[in-house]
């Protein structure tokens, strides 16, 4: 982070995340997991906030001392006043970041090698983020994100806690046309269980209630379904993503 850095003062730090969530060319982190791997995978952090710097510090040691060093300095306690008007309830750690949001394209995604998720519509941030964070995980090359739902807001960043900065991902309101080979989970398809997924493939995965639009499974070079016991009708989303992406592993 840089040897010249000049620690901003408790009231800058304080306009800066307060800012941020308007700011579209910036992101906010809360808790201690975001701000972890946001740091591993490259992010631009601008300011840490904290109601205790001290606690937060030994987290960090305790959990990643591997960005402890990188991160200790940009640490800055806020009064109790101010750390209340940022966080209106309560946070998983004491932690509140401001990251450069990276700039991704849609080809940017799809030219990453590996298999790309593509989430049909996602209705619920918390569950988006879960998935992205089970993308990282299991090592795919990208998500794209179909519809207005934003990768990027702070509840999608706590639920994939930072792993949007490991991997390509932003939204698109369409899906571009590809020549990677698509696939669709969708309950009609062939079960996952019989063959491997494209190496490359795009996998498409619709809501937990509606699935996939008719329009995306048109698309589809495939269907492929999660075999289930009679009576159980669908999966969470982050759920579904985990069984499709680590089946073959």
């Amino acid at each position: 982070m840089g040897a010249g850095y000049a620690r901003p003062s408790e009231a800058e730090v304080a306009d800066r995340v307060a800012a941020a969530r308007g700011d579209g060319a910036r992101v906010r982190l809360e808790g201690a997991h975001t701000l972890k791997h946001a740091l591993r995978f490259g992010a631009d952090i601008e300011v840490v906030a904290t109601d205790d710097r001290a606690g937060l510090l030994a987290l960090l040691a305790d959990l990643a001392p591997d960005v402890v060093e990188e991160v200790g300095g940009r640490v800055v306690q806020l009064s109790p006043a101010r750390w209340e008007r940022l966080v209106p309830r309560p946070l998983p750690s004491p932690c509140l970041a401001v990251a450069m949001r990276p700039r991704v394209a849609v080809n940017d995604v799809l030219q990453a090698p590996g298999r790309i998720l593509v989430l049909d519509r996602p209705r619920h941030l918390g569950n988006l983020g879960a998935a992205i964070r089970v993308a990282a995980a299991a090592g795919a090359g990208g998500v794209l994100i179909l519809g207005r739902a934003d990768p990027w807001h702070p509840t999608a960043l706590r639920a994939a806690a930072g792993l949007q900065f490991a991997l390509p991902t932003t939204a698109t309101e369409v899906l571009p046309v590809t020549d990677r080979p698509v696939v669709a989970l969708d309950p009609g398809g062939t079960p996952l269980h019989e063959a491997p997924l494209p190496a490359d493939a795009l996998l498409l995965v619709g809501t937990e209630r509606g699935g996939l639009d008719d329009a995306l499974l048109a698309r589809a070079d495939e269907r492929r379904a999660i075999a289930m016991r009679t009576g159980v009708s669908s999966l969470n989303l982050a759920t579904a993503v985990a069984v499709a992406l680590y089946a073959d592993r």
